[in-house]
């Protein structure tokens, strides 16, 4: 049984060799952590404006509610995800793969 199998994950495995050999190359990786981080830019902000900074300021973004924002792994774009609040939660929901 590999990791795959044990972690309840199920795999679409295509019929030709070759696919299954890639998705066998990255079952070794499948469980290494990196960093997934959701972005938003603010144009404008200066080393001041980051001194100036404490608790309780509002930073106005200038983003368009509803916009999507980047979504990266290990600073690399992956895609572009959404806000949205699930009860008393922040959450992220996919919307496009780069």
């Amino acid at each position: 049984m590999n990791k795959a199998e044990e972690a309840g994950t199920t795999l679409t495995i295509e019929s030709r060799g070759s696919s299954f050999q890639k998705l066998k190359n990255w079952a070794a990786f499948q469980s290494l952590p990196c960093q997934l981080s959701l972005e938003i830019p603010i144009p404008g902000f200066t080393i001041a404006a980051l001194l100036r900074l404490s608790p309780n300021d509002v930073i106005n973004t200038h983003w368009l509610q509803g916009s999507d924002v980047p979504l990266r792994v290990n600073g690399k774009l992956i895609g572009w995800a959404e806000f949205e609040v699930i009860d008393d939660h922040l959450a992220a929901r996919l919307t496009q793969i780069a």
